[in-house]
């Protein structure tokens, strides 16, 4: 894919997800919905470095057939970001919960080279309204993901 395609593996990039993101947040602030957003730091493990380059996409693939379709996933490098509509800090349990249990799992590229991952996760969750903020969502996730980091692989920590 080109690298200025808005989709990266079946996911959005960055650019795309702050578009989708501000949509998703008006929505929430005019008809109170809860929103979650997850921040993913992914680790490949491969025997090569050829296999690693094909990683993210690997992750991206695997990542997106274990989301909603409504949920809006986006990559940037090895850190994928996720935003979940109408889910409240259970679902963020729920879904990082399940994100764990998937990536203990080895994984295939196309040629057949296994891929490992481990996972780093942040996530936050708000009730929406008046005081929702695409800031206050993505600091609070970035920190949730800084003490993951410090916890160590395959954890998640959830920021209220």
């Amino acid at each position: 894919m080109r690298k200025d395609d808005p989709l990266d593996g079946d996911v959005y990039n960055i650019d795309v997800f702050q578009v989708l993101l501000k949509y998703e947040i008006s929505r929430s602030i005019r008809y109170p919905n809860p929103l979650t957003l997850i921040q993913i730091e992914a680790k490949p493990t491969a025997l090569s470095p050829e296999v690693l380059k094909t990683a993210p996409l690997v992750f991206a693939s695997a990542l997106n057939r274990h989301l909603r379709s409504s949920d809006i996933p986006a990559r940037n490098g090895n850190m994928f970001t996720i935003l979940l509509p109408n889910s409240d800090k259970h679902g963020a349990r729920t879904v990082c919960e399940r994100l764990l249990s998937v990536f203990r799992n080895k994984f295939e590229d196309k040629d057949g080279n296994t891929i490992a991952f481990s996972l780093q996760m942040g996530a936050t969750s708000h009730s929406g309204g008046r005081d929702l903020t695409s800031s206050v969502l993505l600091q609070k996730a970035s920190e949730g993901l800084a003490q993951s980091q410090r916890k160590g692989p395959n954890t998640y920590v959830l920021v209220e």
